[in-house]
C-alpha cells in the first residue's frame, strides 16, 4: 500500500482501481471540505449533509473506475455531491414522512425550527420594489397598520382622514403589492 501524501488525484484514482482501499479514504479526506459545502446547499441540518455526503461517496467509490479524467477528479466528485443533493430533496418524502398521529414531529420536519437565510430574499426584493412604487399615503397606511400595528383609527387620526380612508388606501396597497410581486415572479 502507497502512503498518500501529496499523491496527486489521479494517481489516487490509478491506486484505488488497483486495490488500494486507502486510496479512497485519501481522495475523500483531500475532497471532503468542498465536497460538504457542496451537499450544504440541499441540506436542512448536519444529518441531511452526511446522508448526501454518504450517498455521493458510495456511487464514487462504485463508480471509480468510470472516471476519466476528463475533467478534474473535484469537477466529478462536484457532480456526485450534486446529484445526490437532488436526489435527497426530491426523493426525501418517499423517506421520511411524518405524519399527524406521530406524537413528536422531528425537528428537521418542523418548518417553525427551520431557518433558509436565502429563501426569502426574492420576495423580500420583490416587496420592497413594490412598496416604493406606491403612493405616499398608501405605503404609510399599510406600514402603520399591518406592520407597525397601530389601530385604523389611530392612523385615521395621525394623517387627518377618516378611518374608512385609511382602510381603503391600505386595501389599495395591498393590491399593489401582490400585483407587482405576481408580474415580477412571473415576468
Amino acid at each position: 500500500m502507497t502512503e498518500h501524501t501529496e499523491i496527486s488525484d489521479q494517481q489516487l484514482v490509478d491506486d484505488f482501481c488497483s486495490g488500494d482501499a486507502s486510496a479512497f479514504n485519501a481522495i475523500f479526506t483531500k475532497h471532503r471540505r468542498r465536497l460538504r459545502g457542496v451537499a450544504r446547499r440541499y441540506a436542512g441540518n448536519d444529518h441531511d449533509i452526511d446522508d448526501i455526503m454518504q450517498d455521493a461517496m458510495l456511487k464514487a467509490s462504485t463508480k471509480l473506475d468510470t472516471y476519466r479524467a476528463e475533467s478534474a477528479l473535484s469537477t466529478w466528485l462536484h457532480r456526485l455531491v450534486m446529484n445526490a443533493g437532488y436526489d435527497y430533496l426530491n426523493h426525501k418524502h418517499r423517506r421520511e414522512t411524518p405524519t399527524i398521529d406521530a406524537e413528536v414531529v422531528p425537528h428537521d420536519h418542523n418548518p417553525a425550527l427551520g431557518y433558509d437565510p436565502a429563501g426569502s430574499v426574492d420576495a423580500r426584493i420583490y416587496l420592497q420594489d413594490a412598496l416604493a412604487e406606491l403612493a405616499e399615503e398608501q405605503r404609510e397606511a399599510l406600514t402603520l397598520t399591518d406592520i407597525a400595528g397601530y389601530s385604523i383609527f389611530e392612523v385615521a387620526k395621525q394623517q387627518g382622514v377618516a378611518p374608512g380612508t385609511v382602510k381603503s388606501r391600505r386595501w389599495r396597497a395591498r393590491q399593489a403589492i401582490r400585483d407587482a410581486v405576481e408580474r415580477a415572479q412571473t415576468g
